[in-house]
């Protein structure tokens, strides 16, 4: 990550992208991740991209229904919107 604070803002942009990206695939091809979902979601926010970040957590509810209290306990800590 040091190396990384090092690198312009524009590739320090497509870093994150790449990673959230990644991130995604795994959700993709593996939806039952809960924590991964939180991250996501936590990522989104981070960024601004509370859209983003209320989709994912709508959509981590569908894929993990047995998850949802915890899912949405941490979208309300992370500030969610529909959280």
């Amino acid at each position: 990550m040091q190396d990384a604070a090092s690198l312009p803002k524009g590739q320090q942009d497509q870093m994150i992208a790449q990673m959230l990206g990644q991130l995604e695939a795994r959700l993709r091809a593996d939806p039952r991740q809960p924590d991964r979902w939180i991250m996501l979601m936590r990522s989104r926010m981070t960024l601004g991209e509370t859209a983003k970040a209320a989709a994912a957590l709508k959509k981590s509810v569908s894929e993990n229904p047995e998850s949802q209290s915890t899912l949405m306990k941490e979208a309300r800590v992370l500030g969610v919107p529909g959280a």
